[in-house]
């Protein structure tokens, strides 16, 4: 048994690691769902509901078939800051669950002070491989050399498609699919276009809301060669041209004819599935809004509108290994068991429209015939997450005050160049604070 000693410093760390996190939605909080074994006991934490959620509990029942001598205990916790919260605290007071599930973007804080990297021998063992994971998801998972988190799926920014309207609109090539967009001009001409088929908005996209706004803008940026580091202590190292034609672009997109300027949430998605625009982007995880509308749809890659690189915005759940008081081995050796068996079975967890990060699924003839989510798994291999800090990721601070920049440039309360300064300036406010992990 390995035993660590938790000091108040890292208790201090933990908390502080929840003030990064920012305004973010939250979803219910189920009960723990105890196993039926009566041999070794294994806690997982998620914070997955809804479809994802019922998808989640598939893997977990999946597992415990496959090691009924094991007790798990699958809880399920509210989404964001709530959850990232309850963590850094279980793990800096030494009562962490053995298993829990992270948003990559999230990882540096945590990986820091409250976890523990994985062992490569380990999970050699088990058959996974670091050859088996895309580049860019692998390095990810990576802090100071080790690894630290074990990549479950990619969630970027994907192009949603009405192949009916698009037809109308004479965006189609011979197969009846959407024709290539290799330019923003194209972009903004393919949302006019669709815009006098539906007499509404051309392409659906939440400029509104934290999340849809950061992920085109990060997007956009990337596309545009634009760099941002974030040293603790100093200041932004930013290419500020990059920010203000990002800005400048989502101004033209917002012209309420090409995009509405205030569509939120939850209200993109709805456009979209009563077909009130031909287009529409956001996450991966409204595959089923569409399905359930009974649209004409397909799901591809964000193109390319600034450069020859689809780089795009997208995030990862992984698994990560919370770190404890005292490990009991038993009990670790089986939190690398069902981590392992929930890649190995992550077909199921597509149906959510996430692209499976372990290639054994993602390349394996049944996923590849899964429509439309095998369209868009190239799009793995372009992936942009986050920049690294405290205060940055999904449901973070920076996703919240940068969505209330491009909000603001969408309905014209602030130019692009305002907004890259109150952006910049916000951001290097930040920096100046000594982190808090």
């Amino acid at each position: 048994m390995t035993r660590r000693t938790l000091s108040r410093r890292t208790t201090l760390r933990a908390a502080g690691a929840a003030l990064g996190l920012g305004a973010a939605g939250l979803a219910s909080c189920a009960a723990p769902v105890a196993g039926s074994g009566s041999g070794r006991q294994l806690a997982y934490w998620n914070f997955f509901t809804g479809g994802d959620g019922e998808r989640m509990v598939q893997l977990v029942n999946t597992y415990r078939d496959e090691a009924p001598e094991v007790d798990v205990t699958d809880t399920t916790l509210a989404w964001g800051a709530p959850y990232y919260t309850k963590l850094a605290m279980a793990c800096a007071g030494g009562r962490a669950p053995d298993l829990a599930t992270m948003h990559m973007s999230r990882l540096p804080p945590f990986a820091a002070h409250l976890l523990d990297p994985f062992d490569l021998d380990e999970l050699a063992a088990r058959g996974i491989t670091p050859d088996q994971f895309p580049a860019r998801v692998w390095d990810k998972a990576q802090h100071d050399g080790q690894l630290y988190a074990l990549p479950l799926d990619t969630h970027p920014m994907v192009l949603y498609v009405n192949t009916d309207l698009c037809a109308q609109a004479g965006l189609t090539g011979a197969d009846g699919q959407l024709a290539p967009i290799t330019s923003a001009e194209q972009f903004l001409d393919a949302g006019r276009r669709l815009a006098e088929v539906t007499g509404s908005t051309g392409i659906s996209w939440a400029a509104a809301d934290g999340l849809g706004g950061w992920m085109m803008f990060w997007s956009v940026f990337r596309q545009l060669g634009g760099r941002l580091e974030l040293p603790q202590g100093g200041t932004a190292q930013v290419d500020r041209d990059a920010v203000v034609q990002a800005f400048s672009f989502i101004r033209d997109l917002t012209d309420g004819t090409i995009c509405s300027p205030t569509l939120d949430g939850p209200a993109a998605p709805a456009v979209f599935a009563s077909q009130q625009a031909g287009l529409f982007v956001l996450g991966p995880w409204e595959l089923i809004t569409a399905e359930t509308a009974g649209i004409p749809f397909t799901m591809t890659q964000f193109p390319a509108l600034f450069g020859d690189q689809p780089l795009v915005r997208a995030d990862s759940h992984s698994f990560v290994l919370p770190r404890q008081a005292s490990v009991d081995p038993a009990r670790r050796a089986a939190a690398y068991d069902m981590a392992a068996s929930m890649l190995r079975n992550s077909l199921s967890w597509s149906g959510g429209g996430h692209v499976p990060a372990l290639s054994a699924v993602s390349q394996s003839p049944e996923f590849r015939a899964l429509q439309p989510q095998s369209n868009y798994a190239g799009a793995a291999e372009h992936v942009e997450y986050d920049p690294d800090a405290y205060f940055s990721g999904s449901g973070s601070q920076l996703m919240s005050f940068g969505g209330q920049q491009i909000l603001s440039v969408s309905t014209r309360a602030q130019t692009p160049e305002q907004a890259t300064d109150a952006l910049i300036s916000w951001i290097d406010q930040q920096l100046a604070i000594p982190s808090p992990v």
